[in-house]
């Protein structure tokens, strides 16, 4: 009978420790694991994941992706992360072949075999496609979490003709509730897996997952229902700017940005004796000149326009790769 194995493709001894101190505390008789949330919209904090919740989200993932056992699976994400210990998780459930690889943003250099199932942060898929296609397009299954998935990289996706996952979730999930495909087959909604349903309460994505014991949890996500299994993601409500009485949701300013801008950025605010707020734009790297005024204008409506534009030479990031907006924006408080 297949059982889960796993296989060492890393001369890490911190990162293998990780593991194997992980699988004795998966083994022992406590009902619970510990692990921090992300801290991308806040400060990190401690908190408690039940096994038993744990092996639900295991099994509705196998469930949904049609994994099977004595599969092969990758672990290219930390085990300090609650993505990781899930992929952990959905190994030990499932009974897959695990092979651990370092956690970095180039992760094909070791894998030769194809595989079925891999978890990836949107660095590691960008990176992926433009050193390693081939090997890409042998992973049956590849779930993308961590952040979004930008349209330059979701372009890229549909011309190396390869569709991939992307997952959506939240600490009080475990993981991943819903998933949605990106790549040469797109779909605008994500849909819900196992026995999660769907409402919404003024426009917030309100979930149910009876198998995880979430009982109607509101969510700070903005979202298009479609009915109570699919919705399209809007944007985050903790996130929206009040600019003189006009809001504004950064991430649907992002989305048209992304068509003039090539480097990692984000729309912020800044305090506006006027405004209240006053919309801005926070850009990784160093000054471009080509981003002038006629260009904007192409693109935003006159409310969406930043009043300021910033250029950081390094994003704070958390351990998953995704960019820090509260600690990026207090970096660039200190130095105005």
């Amino acid at each position: 009978m297949d059982s889960f194995t796993i296989k060492y493709l890393t001369n890490d001894t911190d990162l293998i420790n990780e593991v194997e101190n992980f699988v004795l505390n998966w083994n022992d008789s406590s009902d619970f694991i510990i692990t921090k949330t992300s801290g991308s919209t806040g400060k990190p904090k401690s908190i408690l994941l039940l096994k038993s919740k744990m092996i639900e989200s295991a099994q509705m993932t196998g469930e949904y992706l049609n994994i099977k056992k004595g599969d092969k699976a990758i672990l290219c994400l930390s085990p300090s992360t609650i993505a990781g210990k899930m992929m952990l998780v959905r190994s030990i459930i499932l009974k897959l072949k695990l092979s651990v690889i370092d956690v970095n943003s180039h992760i094909f250099n070791k894998i030769e075999e194809e595989i079925d199932f891999i978890a990836m942060v949107p660095i590691q898929l960008k990176n992926a496609l433009n050193e390693s296609v081939e090997k890409i397009r042998k992973c049956k299954n590849i779930i993308i979490g961590g952040g979004e998935i930008s349209s330059s990289l979701e372009n890229q996706l549909k011309e190396k003709k390869i569709t991939v996952y992307h997952t959506f979730g939240m600490t009080e999930t475990i993981s991943h509730i819903a998933m949605r495909k990106v790549g040469l087959i797109t779909e605008d909604y994500f849909t819900a897996i196992g026995a999660t349903t769907f409402s919404h309460k003024d426009n917030q994505l309100v979930i149910e997952s009876p198998l995880l014991e979430c009982q109607k949890i509101i969510t700070n996500d903005i979202v298009q229902l479609l009915d109570n299994k699919h919705f399209k993601w809007i944007g985050r409500s903790d996130f929206i700017i009040n600019s003189g009485g006009i809001k504004i949701q950064p991430e649907i300013v992002e989305s048209k940005l992304i068509k003039i801008i090539h480097s990692p950025f984000f729309i912020s605010s800044l305090k506006d004796e006027i405004l209240g707020e006053k919309l801005i734009l926070v850009i990784e790297g160093k000054l471009d000149s080509k981003l002038n005024k006629e260009l904007f204008e192409s693109v935003l409506s006159k409310f969406e326009l930043p009043k300021n534009i910033y250029f950081i030479n390094k994003f704070e990031r958390t351990d998953s790769g995704k960019i820090n907006r509260m600690k990026t924006k207090e970096k660039l408080e200190i130095k105005l």
